[in-house]
């Protein structure tokens, strides 16, 4: 493979779109999406410092929160 054609390879890669971030109101809205209740996904935002997160960001979000002892 010539130098020209890894660069190529390594710019579509970089060039892939960003993973979508949602609002808080957003994501409250959608728990069921997340096979959660609203109330275990304001549980798992109200941790949260950040305003709008991605789909990774709140699936990591409710499980701390599941895995918290109360």
């Amino acid at each position: 493979m010539s130098d020209s054609t890894k660069e190529k390879q390594d710019n579509k890669v970089l060039k892939k779109k960003a993973e979508p971030a949602y609002t808080k109101t957003e994501i409250l809205a959608a728990a069921h999406v997340f096979g959660v209740t609203v109330d275990v996904m304001a549980g798992a935002l109200r941790r949260v410092d950040k305003e709008q997160l991605t789909r990774a960001e709140i699936e990591k979000a409710i499980q701390n929160f599941k895995g918290k002892q109360v």
